[in-house]
């Protein structure tokens, strides 16, 4: 069998302090800087001020308050916290 290509990839990098937040989604081949839960790029140590927390969504960049508007305008919750969306649960 093969295996089944999943239509996204998410991980999460440190580099030079700081934690990126990566997405690549579809066909692309880049990678982009997204976070829906926080900020994208986030220090390693919370109280490093040389590092500042940086808002992206799907590579865009957005101020904090463009970012709490995003978040609060998405309905419902997202599908890896939905219960009934745990595999494990239906067995």
């Amino acid at each position: 069998m093969a295996k089944k290509e999943r239509f996204y990839d998410y991980k999460t990098i440190k580099v030079k302090g700081a934690y990126h937040h990566l997405f690549r989604g579809g066909t692309d081949e880049n990678w982009v800087h997204h976070n829906p839960d926080g900020p994208a790029i986030t220090p390693v140590d919370p109280d490093d001020k040389s590092i500042e927390k940086k808002y992206y969504i799907f590579g865009f960049e957005k101020t904090k308050d463009e970012f709490k508007d995003y978040q609060q305008s998405k309905e419902g919750l997202p599908w890896y916290k939905n219960p009934s969306m745990n595999l494990n649960s239906r067995f």
